[in-house]
């Protein structure tokens, strides 16, 4: 039986406008956020998915350095996966030759988003990177991953079930106050109909929807993470391109989340666009389990929201902007929102109009990106037609943060670092960081739940009366550290809303609450009142072993991490369920509190 190596493009990672591109959180979704900003820990999930799912023996190997890469092909494996990111390209040249030097008879799968581009490559591939993958890989995977490697290595029957339960979570945390939660993630479908000429994702798998799990499926993955986090309230991360598009689909899960109540406390987050969600009433994808989604907003200019325009074809029929945002707020569903610029329509006069309607909507965390012209796409093509691409466009663009690759109608290059900073800053300065929004959406929960006539919603209002108590506990100290007056009066107004609500809490609770204030304002005080800056670290290489009885049967798990450097893989010593509390960074800010007193 063949042996399989599975990884992605070796580190260490670069850094891009201050932020290590695989934080989602630091460098994305809570960018600029300082003390209260959140960090992140994401895995290239393909790779374990596969690897759960194939009956042979199969090594995942994460973030590996140039080194510990070498020294694991040269075990000699039979078949060897590469997660193609198009960013890692070169990357991905020097790893096919050292396999092709060190391991001769080694067959060199390559997959991922990136392998769309190598047909039409970008016209910066001056050392023909793209030429060379395509001629040197024995196999390209442009189709749904687990079957395309069943298929390769004979594995039948192919098209056996998916499942999903050997994964492991994602991490996000709250650095500065000493929290990290652990997140499942599973895979829904891969794809998306609504075809926005921009979007890479949905022309790799050519406009379609590939469904990977049905409701029945993700349910059982749900309950079994619930019992090995040990927890019944649990956040999931589902990926699917737009997952309320197939209304059915979200409404059977949410019936079978609500078919048991040991499963009430089961919320996930995943995609939509403005015209599936506006199907729905905002009660009843929270009574269907939505906790958070992501929405692609891209611009909120009149002259663009009244226009048939293929940017925004998926908001075509859809409510407006603003009542589908408020309307998930005010159930306690959690928003997250993405903003692109440079569209031809945009000019340095409209485009601050655009960023101050995009804060206005308050989303809990947010995306903003300039418009790139990704090879495969139709954007690409049209400009590639109109003479607009750059010919120094190449494979180290191939991310949010960069200026440079295609001519702008309107803008220059300075401007679109000019608005990226500002946008970020104004999010910051009117909305405040992730923490006020979670606040005020748990209260307007609360608020709006407690009278439900459902008993699921009733339940629904008491988890938000929790993590509104939670909330309301460490608001002096988001308040102390506020960005603007603006926010400082807003936490001020949320805090004398909720004791209005729900009393001011227990004495003993109060004064310990005010000792951790003191301490950590005299620790942040005394150490400067610095964020991290997000310097580059070195990854920190993990192994995890598939299958390694080779019977084909239950896969054995077992992982390996080395590397004390690098960023966190959600490790912690103080542990409730999914959330944990990080005691040796909370042992190490005493310790250093106690030193400079």
């Amino acid at each position: 039986m063949k042996n399989v190596l599975l990884t992605d493009p070796y580190g260490p990672e670069t850094v891009k406008w201050g932020r290590d591109m695989l934080d989602v959180m630091g460098s994305r979704l809570a960018r600029g956020h300082g003390l209260f900003g959140l960090d992140s820990h994401m895995h290239p999930w393909a790779l374990y998915i596969i690897a759960e799912n194939i009956s042979n023996p199969c090594t995942v190997m994460e973030h590996p350095l140039w080194d510990d890469f070498l020294a694991e092909i040269r075990k000699g494996y039979d078949v060897v996966g590469i997660q193609f990111k198009s960013y890692f390209a070169p990357k991905l040249v020097q790893m096919i030759r050292a396999i092709r030097r060190e391991s001769p008879h080694t067959e060199i799968v390559v997959g991922g988003y990136g392998v769309g581009m190598l047909e039409d490559p970008p016209p910066g591939d001056t050392e023909g990177c793209a030429q060379f993958i395509r001629e040197n890989a024995d196999h390209l995977c442009r189709d749904e991953g687990v079957r395309f490697m069943r298929t390769i290595l004979g594995d039948h029957p192919v098209d056996r079930p998916i499942t999903q339960y050997h994964l492991p979570t994602a991490s996000y945390g709250l650095p500065n106050l000493f929290f990290k939660a652990q997140v499942p993630a599973f895979l829904v479908s891969l794809g998306c109909p609504n075809a926005c000429d921009f979007c890479n994702t949905s022309a790799f798998f050519y406009h379609k929807k590939i469904y990977v799990a049905e409701p029945a499926q993700i349910y059982e993955f749900m309950k079994h993470y619930q019992r090995s986090l040990n927890t019944e309230d649990l956040l999931c991360l589902l990926f699917d391109e737009d997952i309320v598009l197939n209304p059915d689909w979200v409404r059977e899960l949410g019936r079978l989340i609500r078919s048991d109540r040991k499963t009430w406390g089961i919320r996930w987050f995943s995609f939509g666009s403005m015209r599936s969600i506006s199907r729905f009433e905002p009660e009843e994808l929270r009574e269907c389990g939505m906790g958070a989604v992501w929405i692609g907003v891209e611009s909120g200019l009149d002259e663009v929201l009244t226009t048939t325009d293929i940017h925004v074809a998926k908001r075509n029929g859809a409510k407006t902007v603003h009542d589908v945002f408020n309307g998930l707020y005010r159930c306690g569903i959690v928003t997250i929102g993405s903003m692109i610029y440079g569209f031809d329509f945009h000019t340095p006069e409209n485009l601050k109009k655009d960023v101050e309607y995009f804060v206005s909507l308050r989303p809990f965390l947010y995306q903003i990106g300039v418009l790139t012209p990704c090879p495969g796409t139709k954007l690409y093509r049209k400009m590639v037609e109109d003479r607009r691409v750059l010919d120094t466009f190449g494979w180290n663009d191939m991310h949010l943060w960069k200026a440079g690759v295609h001519r702008l109608k309107h803008l220059s290059n300075d401007d679109i670092r000019t608005y990226y900073d500002w946008a970020h800053t104004q999010l910051n300065v009117v909305n405040g960081p992730p923490l006020v929004h979670f606040f005020e959406s748990n209260l307007l929960a609360y608020k709006s739940f407690r009278g439900a006539d459902s008993e699921f919603l009733k339940f629904q209002a008491e988890k938000s009366r929790d993590l509104l108590r939670v909330v309301r506990a460490i608001a002096p100290i988001v308040r102390d550290h506020a960005p603007s007056p603006l926010v400082r009066h807003k936490i001020r107004e949320l805090e004398a809303e909720t004791d209005a609500v729900l009393g001011s809490g227990p004495i003993p609770a109060r004064i310990a609450l005010g000792l951790f204030r003191r301490m950590f304002n005299f620790w942040m005080d005394r150490a400067g009142n610095v964020a991290p800056k997000g310097t580059l670290l070195e990854s920190r290489t993990r192994w995890t072993h598939y299958h390694q009885s080779g019977n084909g049967g239950p896969p054995r798990v077992v992982r390996k991490k080395i590397r004390g450097a690098g960023r966190p893989h959600g490790t912690t010593d103080g542990r409730w369920g999914a959330v944990h509390l990080d005691t040796r960074s909370l042992k190490t800010a005493a310790s250093r509190v106690m030193g400079l007193a």
